[in-house]
């Protein structure tokens, strides 16, 4: 054979080759992206399951105030039937505005005072669930969501409660309680781990309650376990001993009971890092009285203003009782985003009155709480 045609002939072979290779590689392309195309079908199929709305409670439970200052409630949950216990709990905050942040841990086996009326005895942060499903059979969720914010006083923007079935579904097993915990639910939301098991993902359909959407919860996890880059981060662990207080319950055994006073005074010191500029610059001052016949409810909603970033400066009891809730304010357009804080807090609809009460008072926004504020509790 003539070397010509020889020549020819491997270098027919060699083009042919190069084809059947780029026809390979762009079926495989092709391959690769209609499964990237199934992943996200996949993923932004999987629905979240809002409790707040299922029981019409969001305004109760959750902050609808538009700031900078974002906070997350993120609750992990295990175990089956009646064993199912929360094993650990994070708020994330952030404000993009400060590039600041902070990470609340709270593990659950401490525990909260105040609910011996109901109880018999302060309980556990792992018993929240089951201790709502025992008050209100189904809303066991929901107290969980709402009894953290009063534990802590303030409420969240958003919540991601992952259900014992969710954390079953992504096959994970969470260690002894501690900060690391969150690490690992976030190494299975890593997007090339979510890629590989893209099949698996459809699972958690319906089995995570929050009130963003499943993707947002992803990028949620991820912030609070590794921070944003650039931003000043305060990590606060309420499995520090100083935050305790000791008790013992009517068996005798010893438990360490949540020292609010010690959580607000360190966490006030942070919260001034990430406070919203706006509502920092009013330097408002927020009196508050009581004017039901609800012992404490002063206090308790006093509570949630300073830890949400407004100054009180007085509490106590209004001369008269009222029906209804009344906010005297003296400025409003001055103090806007403390009226705003205020509106969110109070869990009726009251009475606005443009200056001051006729008893003596120094504020510039004074509250009187009314008996319609038994509404506080709807638990």
């Amino acid at each position: 054979m003539p070397k010509r045609k020889l020549k020819e002939n491997k270098k027919s072979k060699k083009t042919h080759s190069k084809n059947v290779g780029r026809i390979l590689l762009y079926i495989l392309l092709g391959l690769l992206f209609l499964y990237f195309l199934y992943f996200l079908f996949v993923v932004f199929s999987i629905k979240s399951k809002d409790i707040t709305e299922e029981f019409n409670t969001k305004k109760d439970i959750l902050s609808e105030r538009a700031d900078e200052l974002k906070k997350t409630l993120i609750i992990i949950e295990e175990g089956g039937g009646d064993k199912k216990k929360i094993t650990d709990v994070y708020v994330y905050f952030e404000n993009s505005d400060k590039k600041a942040e902070i990470l609340i841990y709270i593990p659950s086996t401490l525990y909260y005072a105040g609910l011996e009326e109901k109880f018999g005895n302060e309980i556990p942060i792992s018993s929240f669930r089951y201790a709502g499903d025992f008050l209100d059979k189904g809303r066991g969720v929901e107290y969980a969501i709402w009894q953290i914010n009063q534990l802590l006083g303030f409420k969240s923007d958003k919540y991601i409660y992952f259900s014992a079935e969710s954390i079953e579904a992504m096959g994970l097993k969470m260690e002894k309680s501690d900060l690391s915990n969150i690490e690992l639910i976030n190494g299975k939301m890593n997007i090339l781990e979510m890629l590989i098991k893209a099949q698996n993902l459809s699972e958690l359909d319906g089995k995570i309650y929050s009130n963003i959407p499943f993707f947002d919860i992803k990028l949620e996890i991820e912030s609070a376990t590794k921070g944003h880059k650039k931003f000043v981060r305060e990590v606060l662990n309420l499995g520090d001993s100083k935050f305790h207080s000791k008790s013992s319950l009517v068996t005798g055994e010893e438990i360490s009971v949540l020292n609010t006073l010690e959580f607000d005074t360190q966490f006030r010191a942070y919260l001034e890092k990430v406070v919203d500029r706006e509502l920092e610059n009013e330097r408002v001052r927020i009196e508050v009285y009581n004017g039901s016949e609800i012992t404490g409810v002063a206090s308790s909603l006093g509570r949630k203003i300073v830890n949400t970033c407004c100054d009180v400066v007085r509490y106590g009891n209004a001369p008269d009782l009222l029906e209804k809730t009344k906010v005297y304010l003296t400025d409003s357009e001055k103090f806007s985003k403390a009226f705003d804080v205020v509106k969110d807090i109070l869990p009726v609809e009251f009475e606005v009155v443009e200056g001051r009460p006729e008893f003596m008072t120094t504020g510039d926004i004074v509250i009187i709480l009314g008996g319609d504020i038994k509404r506080m509790y709807i638990f």
